[in-house]
């Protein structure tokens, strides 16, 4: 179309709407509705990361009277067991069966002292695992034989520290297993098959983590299950000793070895090395590590009581090395203090000599210090052997000689399952368990119960208390600049904008801040205070001018990064300790609503809530927890957790999520709640960000819309797409001056 094509439209289209959508001169700017000072005070810019820490400190004080109560070894077990009972259905359980392994061997080589297999296994049916087994070619067999998880690396079993550690110990008479963990070597998870090269370049684990948390499990689980699996295969042959079966891994395969450990005691020796520490440290040092890791992060940990004390504890009286790096993102503070405790324990246990810790000056790496303690502590309990131990010179191999498959990667040379392929068939599972749930009334009925539950809220609403700090004039209109308190220190700036003079109660809309608010709709905010209605805006934790100074160390990452930003790294601490974040905000959202109840220049029953991008769930949770909100709009909001579980990849945010909601209601099931209050749903997107085209926004609100028919409020429900941002504005403005 040609420029002039563009401008006649362009008239035409000005000329046709009506005059009351003709945004008014804009007065207000940005700085007038500040209302923090522009250096506000540490607790203020601090508070959310505070918050967390709080909460932190009072699962460890309540966990360490529990610990520290333990005298007796039935005592003592019956610990062990409730731990790992929790543990196990915080990440939603194991897989009930050992299906059949199918191990082959894809090709050895011989070297200087061992033998190098190249193995294949199946820890579940079609999902493929690749593994190295070292066998010594000297002594006598049965050895005693290592299960090694690996730590995060891009080549996996290949890393040159790993192999190092394998040759090492294989060297010394000791059979040893490393295998490729989920998205690393051989395993890669999202591999573009058209240019066969990863798909992306971060860490796999948190895009296949974040959808287990809907479905109220955790990445740990598939990466337990591996590790379970390797060591059925492990004990499974001739050359092993299976009573004398150890297990070490750094970093991510710490991880792995001590959820192992803790859950199989076939394990009869431990090494973890560069993990342990305690969550409060982590939580406190979380940017110092920038990488995703879901399986760290298992969400209700710290409120069931469980912390690396706990972990480790499930393995006693069982022999306990823990290897730290001084200047580790794992603190050292925090690793020095679980040790102290599971040195009482095992003083109680009546052998102290079975729990130490060895650190080292260096940051995070499974260093030679470390991997010779490794092998004096194998020694020592698997061949009854003292002494130490230093590591001779080692030839490691290039990637390509300890390649199981033909390709290089399981997913071009055996196809098979990927872990979100299993994400997808337990998310097809639960959404078709909803949907039956759904044809039953009490679903309706107790809804809004269970959408507490997830939030972790408690009964009631928010006892706000309000300090105003000031009262600004912007030609016709008032600016009120209030905190809200919603708990103990938290505050929620609010912003309240109306005419000068106010005779009657007002028509309210309460705006929640999309994190920065970059593109929020002030021009239509203002229209609808300048045209007699109360407009509030609020900054719920963590956005706006209540955003942590602090930020993730890597440059390449911004705060607001879905999966690896500063925001997200709440997101998972609040996971840990049993509250989502979703639901911290939900409750600042709501504590706006009782102060604007509140007041007397309010119109109660015509009060309106909008969200946008970020905030558009927390709105429509907030509005079906209050009934007295008398209308939602969302602009620019996903619809629907069940589309982000069925995803191959999605942009997501981690600070959305509510663990295991799938097992209750999706964002549908809310919308559907609204009934028969009105509900605006503007431009609404799909996992990956993009707009929805018509077809496919009605078909995701089919749900929604049977119910608004069904409590004949057809009309209260309104669907619009508006390409353009200015219609964007105009349609808000026209739902908000309907009311």
């Amino acid at each position: 179309m040609r420029y002039q094509d563009w401008y006649i439209l362009a008239l035409v289209f000005l000329f046709l709407i009506p005059g009351e959508l003709l945004m008014a001169e804009t007065v207000l700017t940005k700085d007038d509705l500040r209302v923090l000072p522009s250096s506000p005070s540490a607790g203020q810019q601090e508070m959310l990361f505070n918050y967390l820490l709080g909460l932190a400190e009072q699962y460890t004080t309540t966990r360490r009277v529990r610990i520290e109560g333990l005298h007796s070894e039935t005592e003592v077990k019956t610990w062990q067991e409730a731990n790992r009972r929790k543990f196990v259905n915080l990440i939603g359980g194991l897989p009930e069966s050992r299906t059949p392994l199918n191990p082959r061997t894809a090709g050895e080589f011989a070297r200087d002292g061992y033998q190098v297999r190249k193995v294949i296994f199946e820890s579940l049916p079609g999902y493929y695992v690749t593994a190295n087994l070292y066998v010594p070619t000297t002594g006598k067999p049965p050895y005693p034989a290592v299960l090694s998880p690996c730590g995060h690396s891009e080549n996996g079993k290949a890393f040159d520290e790993y192999q190092r550690l394998y040759i090492g110990l294989a060297r010394r008479g000791y059979v040893v297993l490393g295998y490729d963990p989920l998205g690393q070597g051989e395993r890669y998870q999202y591999w573009d098959l058209l240019t066969n090269r990863r798909r992306f370049g971060f860490n796999e684990h948190g895009m296949a983590g974040i959808q287990e948390y809907l479905l109220g499990q955790n990445l740990a689980r598939p990466r337990i299950w591996d590790g379970i699996r390797a060591l059925d295969y492990l004990i499974s042959l001739p050359e092993v000793d299976r009573d004398r079966i150890g297990c070490a891994g750094n970093s991510g395969g710490g991880t792995l070895t001590t959820y192992i450990s803790m859950l199989d005691e076939r394990i009869k020796a431990i090494c973890i090395v560069t993990y342990i520490t305690t969550l409060y440290k982590k939580i406190e040092a979380r940017i110092r590590d920038a990488e995703t890791d879901p399986e760290q992060d298992v969400q209700g940990l710290m409120a069931a009581g469980i912390d690396h004390s706990e972990m480790v504890g499930m393995m006693a009286p069982r022999p306990v090395l823990i290897g730290a790096a001084q200047r580790d993102f794992f603190p050292i503070e925090g690793t020095r203090k679980t040790f102290a405790e599971l040195q009482q324990l095992y003083s109680k246990l009546g052998c102290p000599d079975r729990i130490q810790m060895v650190e080292f000056d260096h940051e995070h790496s499974y260093s030679q210090p470390l991997r010779e303690a490794t092998a004096a502590w194998f020694d020592r309990w698997l061949k009854n052997s003292k002494g130490e131990v230093k590591e001779p010179s080692l030839v490691t191999e290039k990637d390509e000689i300890l390649q199981c498959t033909e390709t290089g990667q399981v997913l071009t040379s055996l196809g098979g399952r990927r872990i979100q392929d299993l994400n997808q068939e337990e998310a097809l599972h639960l959404l078709k368990q909803l949907k039956s749930q759904r044809s039953q009334q009490k679903f309706r009925e107790t809804l809004p119960e269970r959408l507490r539950a997830q939030l972790g809220l408690p009964s009631g609403f928010p006892s706000v208390k309000v300090q105003r700090l000031e009262t600004v004039e912007k030609k016709d209109l008032l600016i009120e600049k209030i905190l809200v308190e919603t708990e103990p220190g938290i505050v929620v700036p609010l912003r309240l904008i109306h005419r000068r003079q106010v005779s009657d109660r007002l028509p309210a809309v309460l705006y929640l801040k999309d994190r920065e608010g970059k593109d929020d709709p002030l021009t239509v905010l203002e229209e609808c205070a300048q045209r007699g209605q109360m407009v509030a805006i609020a900054d719920v934790r963590g956005f706006g001018e209540t955003r942590s100074p602090k930020r993730v160390l890597d440059p390449r990452i911004s705060y607001y990064d879905p999966r690896d930003g500063m925001d997200a790294d709440f997101a998972y601490a609040a996971f840990i300790l049993g509250k989502p974040l979703q639901g911290m905000r939900v409750w600042d959202a709501l504590g706006c609503v009782s102060y604007l109840a509140s007041r007397k220049d309010v119109e109660t029953d015509r009060l309106r809530l909008v969200g946008r991008a970020w905030t558009g769930s927390t709105a429509l949770f907030a509005a079906a927890l209050n009934s007295a909100i008398s209308g939602v709009a969302v602009l620019e909001a996903a619809l629907s957790f069940g589309d982000v579980a069925m995803s191959e990849v999605y942009n997501f945010p981690a600070s959305l999520i509510l663990p295991g909601v799938l097992r209750d209601f999706d964002l549908t099931d809310i919308m559907a709640a609204i009934s028969p209050r009105r509900l605006l749903v503007l431009n609404p997107v799909d996992p990956l960000n993009r707009r929805l085209s018509a077809p496919e926004a009605q078909e995701k609100l089919h749900q929604v819309e049977r119910q608004f028919s069904s409590d004949k409020a057809k009309e209260s429900l309104k669907l619009r797409l508006a390409p353009l941002s200015s219609e964007n504005q105009q349609e808000l403005n026209q739902w908000l001056l309907q009311n």
